[in-house]
């Protein structure tokens, strides 16, 4: 596996240093004997003032200080929604976006979220500003909501009450040289992703087993750090973790933008990231023509005059070299994908992007048209 990539000492150093810097705002029921006790602790947290039966207590922590009780149905059932945000030029990019969607999620899963929009805004930002960040760093939000406590059964009515929290870290999930060169992608071609009657794609849900499987078998003996899944019937849905994109340039492309097909799997196959869309709109920009296509298979993203890259809030947008060891174009980023990373680097450079972390609560009303 080349260096840099995911091995036990990368993984531990990365630990390392998200130990040393994270801060988490935690929002849990308060059950006797099973709500962590610095949660419990007055001078450490504090009462939510949302309505339920069962109080609520929460506050901002190191990850040392606190964990999730073992019967929270995320940690026994995957039975969560999550959403992963970057922060870039001291702004939390399209958080607005991300906000709908997991309100989305969480409303498919009929998880309730103990708080609205601007209160929760505003607990992000307050945990945001305790995080000692540096210039190398890639600031990132993961935010969950989860069924809860509950017991050891999966009945959902059974749960007391949401547990909700926001890990503000850094993440960087490839090596800076990856997106200088691309990676190779495999093609996991037993493990698929399931439809909708099984687990509807525009549900974030904390359940990855699926793609965990799909991972492993992919790159299974090989150097391959991603790969491609496919749908039920074999066609292109997504990798593993990110959307998938091929770039199709037909003769006069040069000359002529619109002759730069960007084609990417159909939403009913795949999560409709936000990413995503922002590349669509983004390529249309540009000029390009898209195409969100429910019939690309493997062999189309493999061959001369061709592009391939991925798009995720963790990976941005990373350019694929080749694909099941089939090379795609020349084996190097091409001019389409160098210009859509470009584009959307300017993209989260605008100040209307994104929220300031410094915003008070009339600019994050603002900001939320709350």
């Amino acid at each position: 596996m080349p260096a840099g990539y995911s091995t036990v000492e990368s993984a531990l150093d990365t630990l390392l240093e998200v130990g040393r810097k994270a801060r988490a705002f935690v929002s849990m029921p308060v059950v006797e004997g099973l709500t962590p006790r610095v949660l419990l602790d007055p001078a450490r947290s504090s009462a939510c003032t949302t309505s339920g039966d069962i109080p609520r207590r929460h506050g901002i922590f190191q990850l040392d200080e606190i964990g999730l009780p073992l019967l929270d149905h995320d940690a026994l059932y995957g039975d969560a929604c999550f959403e992963g945000i970057l922060i870039k030029h001291g702004r939390v990019f399209l958080l607005r976006e991300h906000l709908d969607r997991m309100w989305r999620s969480a409303l498919e899963l009929s998880i309730a979220i103990p708080y609205d929009r601007l209160s929760l805004t505003l607990h992000l930002l307050e945990t945001i500003r305790q995080v000692a960040f540096e210039p190398k760093d890639n600031p990132y939000i993961r935010l969950v909501v989860s069924r809860g406590l509950g017991d050891l059964g999966i009945n959902p009515k059974k749960c007391v009450g949401s547990t909700l929290f926001a890990l503000v870290s850094t993440i960087r999930l490839y090596p800076r040289e990856a997106y200088e060169n691309g990676i190779p992608l495999g093609v996991a071609r037993t493990i698929r992703r399931p439809g909708a009657t099984v687990l509807d794609p525009r549900i974030k849900s904390n359940n990855y087993l699926n793609n965990v499987l799909a991972l492993q078998e992919g790159c299974d003996g090989s150097s391959n750090v991603e790969c491609v899944m496919l749908n039920q019937e074999g066609f292109v849905a997504e990798a593993t973790v990110d959307n998938i994109f091929v770039v199709l340039k037909e003769e006069g492309w040069q000359k002529d933008p619109s002759r730069v097909r960007v084609l990417t799997p159909s939403p009913f196959y795949c999560l409709n990231g936000i990413t995503r869309l922002t590349i669509l709109r983004l390529a249309r920009e540009l000029g390009y023509t898209t195409e969100e296509s429910p019939t690309l298979l493997p062999l189309d993203l493999v061959g001369q005059n061709r592009e391939v890259f991925m798009t995720g809030t963790g990976a941005f947008v990373m350019p694929i070299s080749s694909v099941a060891g089939h090379r795609v174009g020349n084996g190097k980023p091409g001019e389409i994908t160098r210009a859509l990373l470009s584009r959307i680097t300017e993209t989260m450079a605008e100040p209307g992007c994104g929220l300031d972390i410094h915003a008070d609560s009339e600019m994050v009303r603002c900001y939320l048209g709350a």
